[in-house]
C-alpha cells in the first residue's frame, strides 16, 4: 500500500468543511508540507511525488484554502479590488476581467469585484477597504486624492489608477483612450481618404466622444484633412439623414471614423440603405473589436485594445507595488488596429 492509498484515510463527512489537516492525512504528507505546495514556497525543497499526492488530495477533497486564515499568517490579504464598472459591461469588459482574474491568479491573488457601481470618492474608498484588500485597481476619476489617502490609512498596501494621464497622489496605469481614434485617423489617411467625418455620440458618452473627436481633428489637421462632425445617437435617426445627405457627392465624406463598433455597424446599415457602398463610396473604420464586427459584411475594419494586454498591465504593475517595486505612472497597452473589407 502507498502513503497516498485512501484505504486507510478517513475523509471528512458530514458537510463539514476540509482542511489542510484533512489534506495532509489524505496525502501522507504534513501540513507544512501542504502549505509549501499550495503556497508556492520554496523554503524547502518538495519532492514531485509528494507535490502531486497534495494537488491529488486537494482536489478530491474539494479543499480550498480559508482566505481569512491565511490573511491573518501572512499578514496581508491575496484580494484585488475593483470597483464594478459604471456601465453595463460587455464583451470587451468581460473579456478583460477575465484575463485579469488568470493574471493575478498566476502571481498568487484573487480578483474580487466590488458590486455597487456608483462606488466613488471616500464613500467609495471606504466601502472597499472594508473588504481588506491587498490592492484597489480603479478608474481615477473614481478615486480623487482624498479617497486614495483613505485606502493607505486604511491599511491598502497597493493604490492603482487607471486614467490617460499620470496623477501626482497615486501610481497611474496611462490608458489613451482617445489612441484608438488617432490610430483609425491615422489609418484612413495613409490608405489614401482626404475627406474624413467622425460620429460624436451624446449623453452618458458624450466626454469620451468629445475626446475621440479632438484625436481625430488633430491626427487630420496634422495631415491637411478636413473632418466633418456628426452628431448623434444610436437611436435618433441622426445617422440616417447623415446617409441620405452623402447621396450628394459635393457633401459626402469618403471616409468616417464610427467613434466604436456598435455605430460603425449601424451607420454601414444606414449608407447601404442609401445607395452607397461600403467601402467603395464611403469607408468605415470603428473601435473596439466586437465579434459581430467579424460576421456581418464587409466585415468592420476596428482600432482596439486587447483586453489580455490590458490585463497583463494592469497585473504586473500590482505586482511591482505590492513588492515595493513600482513607480508613480506604468505605460499601459498600445492599441491595435485589425484591418478588414470596411476600410
Amino acid at each position: 500500500m502507498t502513503a497516498y492509498d485512501t484505504a486507510d484515510h478517513e475523509t471528512p463527512r458530514g458537510g463539514r468543511r476540509p482542511t489542510s489537516a484533512d489534506v495532509a492525512r489524505l496525502a501522507g504528507v504534513s501540513r507544512a508540507t501542504v502549505s509549501y505546495v499550495l503556497n508556492g514556497r520554496s523554503e524547502r525543497p518538495i519532492g514531485e511525488q509528494a507535490r502531486l499526492r497534495v494537488l491529488a488530495a486537494v482536489r478530491e477533497l474539494g479543499y480550498t484554502p480559508h482566505s481569512t486564515a491565511r490573511t491573518l499568517r501572512s499578514g496581508r490579504s491575496d484580494l484585488v479590488l475593483a470597483p464594478m464598472p459604471r456601465l453595463p459591461m460587455g464583451p470587451t469588459r468581460h473579456r478583460y476581467f477575465e484575463a485579469l482574474s488568470q493574471e493575478l491568479s498566476r502571481r498568487g491573488l484573487n480578483l474580487l469585484l466590488h458590486g455597487d457601481r456608483r462606488a466613488e470618492g471616500v464613500d467609495g474608498a471606504r466601502a472597499w477597504a472594508q473588504l481588506r484588500p491587498a490592492a484597489v485597481v480603479a478608474d481615477a476619476d473614481r478615486c480623487p486624492p482624498e479617497a486614495a489617502a483613505f485606502l493607505r490609512r486604511a491599511g491598502v498596501d497597493a493604490v492603482l489608477l487607471t486614467g490617460p494621464r499620470a496623477l501626482p497622489y497615486a501610481p497611474t496605469l496611462v490608458v489613451a483612450g482617445a489612441a484608438v481614434a488617432e490610430l483609425a485617423t491615422r489609418h484612413l489617411i495613409d490608405s489614401g481618404r482626404r475627406r474624413l467625418a467622425c460620429l460624436v455620440p451624446g449623453g452618458d458618452i458624450a466626454a469620451v466622444g468629445r475626446a475621440r473627436f479632438e484625436a481625430v481633428t488633430a491626427a487630420a489637421g496634422a495631415a491637411g484633412v478636413p473632418v466633418q462632425r456628426v452628431d448623434c445617437e444610436l437611436d435618433d435617426g441622426a445617422l440616417a439623414a447623415a446617409a441620405a445627405a452623402w447621396r450628394d457627392p459635393a457633401l459626402r465624406p469618403d471616409a468616417v471614423y464610427a467613434y466604436n463598433d456598435e455605430f460603425a455597424l449601424v451607420l454601414i446599415q444606414e449608407l447601404r440603405d442609401a445607395g452607397l457602398d461600403v467601402p467603395g463610396d464611403v469607408a468605415v473604420v470603428g473601435s473596439g473589436n466586437l465579434p459581430l464586427g467579424a460576421a456581418l459584411r464587409p466585415a468592420l475594419t476596428t482600432t482596439y485594445y486587447d483586453p489580455a494586454d490590458t490585463a497583463a498591465a494592469v497585473a504586473t504593475a500590482i505586482e511591482h507595488l505590492l513588492q515595493g517595486s513600482g513607480g508613480p505612472s506604468v505605460t499601459g497597452p498600445r492599441p491595435r488596429l485589425l484591418v478588414r473589407a470596411s476600410g
